[in-house]
């Protein structure tokens, strides 16, 4: 049995006149009587009670007029799905990113735009440490994600990383922190300052990168603590242990309990890259390149 069998069966039961119905599927009425006979046959059942005057349903044949209407809109409506599959207008999409990712502006707008133009994609967040990034992007297990790094980070084969921003850096203390007063901060600044910092070997060697820096000034920090979360910086921070310094887009994480000073240092900056599989992407995926970076997404 085809769906045009289908077809040409509804078409007879809702005119119940074999030459209107022909007229209508755009075909002669001797083949369409020939189909419908053909089906019987295949159903083994009578579909119409024909006379010289009438067609008529049989009771078989209402019953299986409804099916047949529900097989077809089914039919229809997984047509569109695969359509609209082709077109990135459904299916899923895994983003992985680091702690700070949300409040880049570039990254939050895409978010939201995305969701906004794809409201049918399933879109999955995952946020992840720099190694479980990678580990996730040579797993496949993700698509896209953000990763913050000062140079252009080292990637899995096949993935690639593409610059999204740069922002500077900010020293963020309590009020009464005796910097405070300052309205930039210099390296020389943080000689013999506790600090809190992130976890070495996190956030794209971000503390790292600070630590080289000061040190390129001859000036050695002291690190109060080491942490893996944003939420943990501030609030020790908050607590009094030491200053920390983070990238600009964290001024959006504004507290009453602490304050934000422009850091002004060489090479006093910070880097979010959108990372991604070289080929192979998912339409979704494609959609949400072309969000975040322009045409990145063709091809």
């Amino acid at each position: 049995m085809e769906l045009r069998h289908l077809r040409y069966f509804v078409g007879v039961a809702e005119d119940l006149h074999f030459g209107r119905a022909a007229a209508r599927l755009g075909i002669s009425q001797p083949p369409l009587s020939q189909q419908i006979i053909a089906l019987e046959g295949e159903l083994g059942v009578q579909l119409f009670d024909r006379t010289s005057r009438s067609v008529v349903l049989t009771d078989a044949g209402t019953l299986f007029l409804h099916e047949a209407r529900a097989t077809l809109a089914q039919a229809e409506r997984a047509i569109l799905v695969a359509r609209r599959a082709a077109r990135g207008e459904l299916g899923e999409l895994t983003i992985g990113f680091n702690a700070s990712a949300p409040f880049v502006p570039p990254v939050a707008r895409a978010i939201h735009d995305f969701r906004n133009a794809y409201p049918e994609v399933h879109m999955t967040l995952s946020e992840l440490s720099e190694s479980g990034l990678r580990d996730a992007l040579a797993a496949r297990t993700i698509e896209i994600g953000f990763l913050r790094s000062l140079r252009e980070p080292e990637l899995p084969a096949g993935v690639t990383a593409r610059l999204l921003m740069r922002e500077g850096l900010v020293v963020v203390m309590r009020p009464d922190h005796p910097l405070a007063a300052r309205d930039t901060i210099v390296a020389t600044d943080l000689a013999a300052q506790a600090m809190v910092v992130y976890q070495r070997g996190l956030i794209g060697g971000f503390t790292e990168e600070l630590l080289r820096l000061l040190r390129a000034e001859d000036v050695e920090p002291i690190i109060a603590q080491e942490v893996r979360e944003v939420s943990t910086l501030f609030g020790l921070v908050a607590a009094g242990i030491g200053l920390t310094i983070v990238a600009q887009s964290l001024r959006a994480l504004q507290s009453a309990g602490l304050v934000y000073r422009d850091f002004d240092a060489p090479e006093a900056n910070s880097a979010m890259w959108v990372v991604h599989q070289e080929g192979r992407l998912s339409e979704p995926a494609r959609h949400f390149l072309d969000t975040i970076v322009p045409g990145k997404g063709e091809g």
